[in-house]
């Protein structure tokens, strides 16, 4: 019987929600940025246009509406903080992923194994016991000592 092969880590279910966690992130931004362009678009924030002829087809039409300059600047910052937090988020997301991919690498062999299937695919003991071909008690006892020996379940 040959030694179970180390599972693709980006395919476990935590990395993958991380991941995903870190795209809407991304698209928060890109709607608190176009959030900000309607923004100054309204409150006439983008200063003049070319200087050519008079182009009437530009002309607001119904439904259009104008902000107050205060407004406006009250808004944008709004916007921008919320920015900022996102940002901060999709930081610290990164962070716990490199902690967790370091975390695989300092472990080796059943215990590496079993921190993957347990943690990073969030499978059951049973289920990580028969993937890495232990029983489910030893896997019981192995995980035991890493979480005495180590904080890599604190991640």
């Amino acid at each position: 019987m040959s030694a179970p092969r180390t599972p693709n880590l980006q395919e476990g279910k935590l990395i993958k929600e991380i991941d995903f966690q870190i795209l809407m992130c991304k698209e928060k931004i890109k709607n608190h940025e176009k959030s900000i362009a309607k923004i100054k678009r309204m409150a006439g924030m983008n200063g003049p246009s070319g200087i050519g002829s008079v182009d009437l087809s530009g002309m607001p039409k119904a439904g259009f509406s104008h902000m107050d300059f205060p407004d406006a600047i009250a808004l944008i910052a709004k916007d921008e903080e919320y920015i900022e937090q996102e940002k901060a988020a999709i930081k610290a997301l990164r962070k716990r992923k490199r902690n967790l991919i370091k975390a695989v690498e300092i472990l080796d062999g059943t215990e590496q194994n079993i921190f993957i299937y347990r943690v990073l695919y969030g499978m059951t003991q049973d289920a990580a016991a028969e993937a890495i071909g232990v029983s489910s008690r030893q896997l019981q006892r192995i995980e035991k000592q890493m979480k005495e020996n180590t904080k890599v379940f604190e991640l």
